[in-house]
Order: structure tokens, then sequence, then C-alpha cells
């Protein structure tokens, strides 16, 4: 397994989602910088590989979300570049130890239900539906709403939430990934669905950067295609590493990554 060469990020506090790679994405909200599922070394599982170089990685999260135990959502090495001051948040279980050893003091292990405050965000925790355990995420601050949801399946939890606490912006996945032929994650309908359900303005795609090795065995048993932007409506954002988009309630403009320091 190689991380990725070391690059500096540009720094990154405009208001927005900033696009890093795959699931990794950078969010500033009210002032707070959130990072999620942050992931450089490759091959991750021995299985995944970027399908598109990501942007550098930022180090200096207020917060970071862990959504599961896979190696493109939980990586060691993306982690032990971030600053130790960041909270990070991820499923209840051995991983918080993992990332303690790194040299995090404030490490919270989470579990579907759970409502936390950190950094002035109020986080609610949901149950998600993946190979492994999954939890997906809700974060609001002063009234303003995105919900991460990883790549997740959907789950009756993850429906009751969307009809509870609406949120303006939705970071889905939406693909047709299988493992021995059986899905794995929510399709591009289901996506598009949650979203309305969410009462989202805007809905921006995640985890469809990321390609399975070069190995005959992996390549007979996983498939991950590429998205079809052709599946979504223009709503429903396709981002490539490097872009931002505003937050629907500032404009919801994609700007490509020429802008993303500014």
């Amino acid at each position: 397994m190689t991380d990725a060469p070391r690059r500096e990020a540009p720094p990154l506090r405009r208001e927005g989602f900033h696009h890093i790679g795959n699931s990794t994405h950078w969010i500033v909200l009210e002032g707070v910088a959130i990072l999620t599922d942050p992931w450089i070394a490759e091959p991750a599982d021995g299985a995944l590989l970027h399908r598109l170089p990501a942007q550098p990685l930022p180090c200096d999260p207020d917060v970071v979300l862990i959504t599961h135990r896979h190696g493109d959502h939980f990586d060691p090495a993306a982690l032990a570049r971030l600053t130790r001051g960041s909270v990070v948040l991820l499923p209840a279980g051995k991983l918080r130890d993992r990332v303690r050893a790194l040299g995090f003091d404030d490490v919270r292990g989470v579990t579907a239900g759970d409502r936390l405050e950190v950094r002035g965000l109020a986080i609610d925790v949901v149950r998600g539906k993946h190979s492994v355990p999954e939890v997906c995420y809700r974060v609001e601050r002063n009234g303003r709403a995105f919900f991460f949801g990883g790549d997740t399946m959907l789950t009756p939890e993850i429906e009751a939430l969307a009809a509870a606490k609406p949120a303006s912006l939705v970071i889905l996945p939406g693909e047709r990934s299988t493992l021995f032929g059986l899905r794995f994650v929510m399709v591009p309908a289901e996506a598009i669905g949650l979203a309305r359900r969410f009462g989202a303005r805007q809905a921006v795609l995640t985890h469809h950067e990321q390609t399975v090795a070069d190995r005959w065995f992996l390549r007979l048993v996983l498939r991950i295609p590429p998205p079809d932007p052709a599946e979504l409506p223009e709503w429903f954002t396709v981002p490539v590493p490097g872009d931002f988009i505003a937050f629907p309630w500032a404009g919801g403009a994609v700007v490509s990554s020429v802008e993303v320091s500014s």
C-alpha cells in the first residue's frame, strides 16, 4: 500500500463544499471546517484505487466524520496527516483506539441515534446499511444543515431522519456497484428519491471516483462502473476533484478547481 504523493493543500476556508476525491470532502459550514472519510493510501483494502487523482488533503479540520471501517473511508495514513486538535467521530468500537494511537485526544465513538454538540455543530448519527456496520451524519449549524451518506444503502432510520429533519444539501452515493452480483450501495433512483424526501435544494454525488485494482480475481467479483450523469437530474451534481460548490442558500453554483482556494 502506498500513500498519495504529499502535496500542500491550499487554504480552504471558503463557505461551502470542496470536493477532494471520492468520499473525501471538505465542508465549511458557518465557519466550522469538516472533513469526511479521508482517504489517500492505495490500494484501499488491497482492492480500490482512485479513478481520478484526488486533490491535496487539507490537514486542519475542526471535525472529522468517518462512516465505517473500509479503507477508502477510514485511512490511518490520511488521519496521520491531520492536526491532532481535530475532533474525530467514527463508529464505536476498535477504530477509536486506532485513531487515539495516532495522537488524537478527542475521538468519539458514535452509535446510531446519538445526537452530539461538537465545535458548535449539532450532529445526528443515523444507521446506514453496507457490507460492514456504517453510520451516516446530519450536520447543522445556525439552522443550516447537510446530510452525508457515505456509501450507504437506504435504511428506515435514514428515511425517518429525512422526514423529521430536512437538509438543504445532501451528499449521497448513487451507483451500480456490485460484489458477487449483489449491490451494497444505493442506486441513482434511490438517491434522487431520498434527496427529495430530505427536502434538499441541492444534492452532490459521493463515493463515485474509485475503481477496482488490476487483479483478475477482484475484477471477477467486484464491479464498480463510473457514474452516468444522465441518470441524475440537473440539481444532482457529479463533482470532480477540485470542484467547489456553494451551499444552496448561497446560490449553489459549481466552480472549477481554479477557484477552490479563494
